[in-house]
């Protein structure tokens, strides 16, 4: 049977280095909760118009730079779903050609898709300033 002082020892050198070690570790938990610098949609409108019996729709919206180099070849993935969201109707994506967003900048982008709905970004992709390929999935609906 352990006597009281073995114990006792125990439990301080426990809350000795249980403390230290929660100390140390604090800045690095710290950072990784940091909201990662992305580029991202920011806003999106899908229009539709009925025109001699025949649907078109319009998808537009704005793609943010929130890295500190310029983004490149800006591919945007998104799904369209029925209004209740339970059916996929079209998946497809369009790029920003020729257009480099500069850092904390914002641009827009138009695709026509062949079907209304809810929609949804999945994925945008970009060629950073150091010639590196990124991408954050979003999976947002809007």
């Amino acid at each position: 049977m352990p006597n009281l002082r073995t114990i006792w020892l125990c439990g301080l050198l426990l809350t000795t280095w249980g403390g230290l070690l929660s100390l140390e570790g604090m800045p690095a938990i710290a950072r990784r909760r940091e909201v990662p610098k992305v580029v991202r949609v920011t806003d999106l409108q899908l229009q539709s118009e009925n025109i001699a019996g025949v649907w078109y729709h319009r998808l537009t919206g704005r793609v943010r730079n929130e890295t500190a180099t310029p983004a490149r070849n800006v591919q945007i993935y998104y799904e369209i779903y029925d209004p209740t969201g339970k059916r996929l109707l079209e998946a497809g994506s369009t790029q920003l050609h020729n257009r480099v967003i500069d850092s904390e900048g914002e641009a827009e982008f138009l695709a026509t898709p062949n079907a209304g709905g809810r929609v949804k970004i999945t994925l945008v992709e970009w060629l950073s300033g150091d010639r590196d390929y990124h991408s954050f999935q979003q999976m947002q609906e809007f």
